[in-house]
């Protein structure tokens, strides 16, 4: 067969010669040449020219993801209602509202149950409440569900400390982020709770430098608190 009859048969053309035929300079990216020749694969139009289906499980299970550990980096805890808001503002809550069960909330339910990487926590209302503990340890979700509670919010926080770490905390503690309480409210809030019951365990403790401190007798004896009070004083004036 002659060299002419090779270029004339068809699916002999190279990619040299299909970018030539489109880009007389040479201009074309060779790596665009599957994209070109992708155009003309039926399979490939929808993608190409842009029509949608409805997300697939695995989409839908990705963007879930997404959208609490966006609120938990902020942070914030989200409700079932609150993360398929985030769904529809993705435009990927379809699947759910036109698949069954009829109630979207359901089949979400199911699918950030699982979900291993995301924690869930039942609130002061009795909603559940979903947080990634990589980005809100769950002491931090408690004490967001209860910032609208500030005696819960302090016991919540002192308990925490002394039952995890084990550590009593400084009462200044409550006038910094993420608490911003002034000393007058903090000291306040503190009055009214050494009246109830329910607070008892939360006790008060000064170092030798007069520091004082908070910590939980239902895991910490008051010796063990204030020695690590004044370890902690000592190694804050001796860094």
């Amino acid at each position: 067969m002659s060299a002419a009859g090779e270029a004339d048969a068809p699916g002999r053309n190279d990619a040299a010669e299909l970018a030539g035929l489109n880009d007389p300079a040479g201009l074309a990216d060779p790596a665009d040449l599957t994209t070109l020749a992708g155009l003309s694969e039926p399979s490939r139009l929808p993608e190409q020219i842009g029509l949608s289906e409805p997300a697939t499980e695995a989409e839908l299970a990705r963007a879930v993801l997404e959208t609490i550990r966006e609120a938990s980096a902020e942070p914030r805890l989200l409700a079932l209602e609150e993360i398929l808001e985030g769904l529809r503002e993705r435009g990927l809550a379809e699947r759910l509202e036109t698949s069954p069960p009829d109630d979207p909330g359901t089949a979400l339910a199911v699918i950030v149950a699982d979900l291993p990487e995301i924690a869930s926590l039942t609130s002061r209302s009795g909603r559940t409440l979903y947080h990634d503990p990589a980005l809100l340890s769950h002491s931090y979700a408690r004490l967001l569900d209860n910032q609208d509670v500030p005696e819960e919010l302090l016991a919540e926080a002192v308990r925490s400390n002394s039952r995890d770490y084990p550590r009593p905390v400084p009462v200044e503690l409550f006038e910094k982020p993420p608490f911003d309480l002034a000393s007058s409210d903090v000291a306040a809030i503190l009055d009214a709770m050494a009246a109830k019951p329910q607070f008892q365990d939360i006790a008060t403790i000064q170092t030798s430098t007069g520091t004082a401190y908070l910590f939980s007798s239902l895991y910490l004896a008051r010796a063990y608190a204030a020695f690590l009070a004044e370890q902690e004083t000592t190694l804050a004036m001796n860094p």
